[in-house]
């Protein structure tokens, strides 16, 4: 149950060494309708923060068996710490209480408590200003969201249901799965997610699954008792200890190795992680979305992915449209990145012409939206003039006309051979300038044939 829902009970870890005081802070605190767990000592309070839900708030006692209070509280301060803490002592002086507000303590009580209200008053404060911290960090997080979700950019009927996928899921706890080409934002569709759910305070954490090898990738997202394996000198936290309460974003799933595999489905269906070269479970609290550029039915048929964690985390299934699928959002697009790294490059704002966007519409785009991005930043980087025209874009694109055409198998082959030929007369035109006979003469194909050609797969001028 997130912090924000209306049945939600606030917890409080108690840090002292003295049964008493933690009898009678667990007294107090339960009839206050507050949850309370205790720690007998730094090491134990240290253990708790690790490995099970963070507390609203600590009450934390000054002089422990196995060190200072007062200590512990500067190394969580350093490590970023945003829960409230009240010290308590029974060795109450001066210098302990200024060390204490200036470290970042919430209050400072010393033993025996002579008024309980008082300190009644102090816990309800502290809560009440941890709600209020959680509250204007998730409102800043929302705002950002917004911009977040700008940066998915479409009319098209394509980006349409993805953005009304998105913001259901984002309603939901339910794992995800985005299924797209490599370019076409999939990460982006993850962190407008994260953006708009309830776990937005909370981390989001981005892991590429392709680019670690299979140890690196198990260490990683597990975690790592101390000698484990060569050069493991601490015990490690993994991503799915670090992204708790919040969203891991695990792209490229379908290039993890089956022993990876099987260990996310432990979390995935008990919500349990094992550190490697430890038998302990952790249970962490942490949504899973996935992303893949392949068909993870094909991998399961083939052998290369569990079938069980296939079906356990295509539960949402958010397929991101081709840019070639989506054609009315290519002057959007180009237009957005044109605009955004001129603004970035502290230029004044370039401008396509008319003549630019037929160039834009008739380009196979294999490389996606990134493609168009890295296009339009070429320009910027590299164009003098404040206008961009075909003749512009077709100079800048060079590079990508001479890419091999991906050979499409999994099609028709009508289709198929209509791609290779829209994909192969637009280069074509691109490299001669849009002249046909020039492309007649390039291809070795008839002149009227190539008229008609360009014509039916609509490349021919009006």
């Amino acid at each position: 149950m997130s912090p924000g829902s209306r049945d939600y009970v606030p917890k409080v870890l108690v840090v002292d060494d003295e049964a008493f005081a933690r009898r009678y802070f667990e007294t107090v605190l339960v009839e206050d309708g507050y949850s309370c767990v205790t720690a007998e000592s730094i090491e134990a309070c240290t253990r708790h923060l690790e490995d099970e839900e963070p507390p609203d708030l600590i009450i934390l006692d000054v002089r422990l068996p196995d060190g200072n209070g007062l200590d512990l509280l500067t190394q969580l301060q350093q490590q970023g710490n945003t829960t409230p803490i009240i010290v308590i002592t029974a060795y109450g002086s001066v210098s302990e209480a200024v060390r204490a507000m200036k470290t970042g303590a919430f209050d400072f009580f010393t033993k025996p408590f002579e008024d309980p209200h008082r300190i009644k008053i102090s816990i309800k404060n502290a809560l009440e200003h941890r709600r209020l911290s959680d509250e204007n960090l998730k409102l800043r997080t929302e705002l950002h969201s917004r911009s977040l979700f700008r940066n998915l950019i479409g009319t098209s009927p394509g980006m349409q249901r993805v953005f009304e996928l998105i913001r259901k899921a984002a309603r939901t706890e339910s794992h995800i799965l985005i299924v797209g080409e490599s370019g076409t934002g999939k990460e982006l569709v993850a962190e407008a997610i994260h953006a708009l759910s309830d776990r937005s305070a909370a981390a989001f954490i981005p892991i590429n699954c392709a680019a670690l090898p299979d140890t690196l990738l198990e260490s990683s997202l597990f975690g790592y008792e101390r000698g484990a394996f060569t050069g493991a000198t601490k015990r490690t936290r993994g991503f799915l200890e670090e992204a708790k309460g919040g969203i891991l974003f695990l792209d490229e799933i379908g290039d993890a190795a089956l022993s990876v595999q099987a260990k996310i489905l432990r979390v995935v269906e008990d919500g349990v992680i094992y550190r490697v070269g430890s038998t302990k479970s952790i249970r962490t609290d942490v949504r899973l979305i996935f992303a893949t550029n392949k068909d993870l039915g094909r991998e399961v048929s083939e052998g290369r992915f569990r079938k069980d964690l296939y079906f356990r985390i295509n539960v949402i299934k958010i397929d991101l449209p081709p840019l070639r699928e989506r054609r009315e959002d290519i002057p959007l697009l180009a237009r957005h990145f044109l605009a955004k790294k001129c603004a970035d490059s502290g230029i004044k704002e370039a401008v396509l012409t008319d003549d630019a966007l037929p160039f834009l519409l008739k380009r196979r785009w294999a490389g996606n939206v990134r493609e168009l991005k890295n296009l339009m930043e070429r320009i910027v980087a590299l164009h003098t003039r404040e206008v961009v025209t075909g003749a512009d874009l077709a100079r800048y694109s060079q590079e990508e006309l001479i890419e091999t055409v991906p050979f499409p198998m999994e099609v028709e082959y009508e289709k198929a051979k209509r791609e290779f030929e829209l994909a192969y007369f637009s280069r074509l035109l691109d490299a001669v300038g849009g002249d046909p006979v020039r492309v007649a003469e390039r291809s070795r194909v008839h002149l009227s044939t190539v008229y008609r050609k360009l014509k039916s797969l609509g490349l021919s001028k009006k």
